[in-house]
């Protein structure tokens, strides 16, 4: 059988090899897969892929991780949070480099093929920021002179994955701006509320500008409540793209 295939009446079956693997925090690791040689994946930054894992009995448990890659890249970079009880998680957390990982794809229409001309706001809590550091990415490198921000939302800051990559963008691109919201104390319940806090603030009561566009990725309830309160204050619908883990 070939390393990559089409299973009859269905999307084609890529087979990948495991890498390196680098640990983010305990609890969060980013698998680096590589293709056979000479194949690539063909996808627009923030783009999923489904992963099919041997977990229990036939068929296989199929599992969506977000490209935290760009792809430029050599690598895919599957960025995964490991979940209590989570069969899918906990599978990808006991693998190895050199283990294969079966998956189809990509999938998904939270995505930035092109950047717009205007200003451009990436909200992302926790791991959340994956899928949004390959449409930055592709954002600085197209160029323009829209401005870019990020908000990164986390409880604590060594939870700040990526923040080397953010900080170095930031520096060498000044229109870009990242920008942590954190949890400052114990008592407080936690930085999803915080990081909604400051978005309303910020581009709702702030100013009546609404030329803005949103990508926001958290888990939970967060991009749904952000989503309806961005376009119930008068952002288009198609402004305010949401994904939630």
């Amino acid at each position: 059988m070939s390393a990559s295939d089409r299973s009859p009446g269905g999307p084609r079956v890529h087979r990948a090899t495991v890498t390196r693997i680098h640990e983010h925090l305990p609890g969060t690791r980013s698998l680096f897969l590589r293709l056979p040689a000479g194949e690539r994946l063909a996808f627009t930054p923030g783009q999923f892929v489904s992963c099919a894992l041997p977990v229990g009995d036939d068929p296989p448990l199929v599992r969506a991780y977000s490209l935290a890659s760009s792809p430029e890249d050599d690598e895919l970079e599957l960025c995964v949070d490991r979940v209590a009880a989570g069969p899918g998680s906990g599978h990808l957390f006991t693998l190895a480099p050199g283990a294969e990982v079966e998956f189809t794809g990509p999938f998904g229409s939270f995505a930035l093929a092109e950047p717009p001309p205007a200003p451009l706001v990436f909200v992302g809590e926790g791991a959340g920021v994956a899928p949004l550091r390959p449409m930055v990415r592709r954002a600085l490198e197209r160029g323009g002179s829209q401005p870019i921000t990020i908000l990164h939302g986390a409880r604590y800051e060594q939870e700040l994955i990526y923040r080397d990559d953010f900080e170095a963008w930031a520096a060498r691109h000044p229109r870009l701006t990242w920008e942590p919201v954190l949890r400052t104390t114990e008592a407080e319940v936690g930085s999803i509320d915080a990081l909604e806090g400051l978005v309303l603030e910020r581009f709702v009561r702030a100013d009546a500008d609404r030329s803005r566009r949103f990508w926001i990725c958290a888990v939970g309830a967060l991009p749904g409540r952000l989503r309806d309160a961005l376009r119930a204050a008068g952002y288009e619908r198609k402004a305010v793209r949401v994904e939630q883990w």
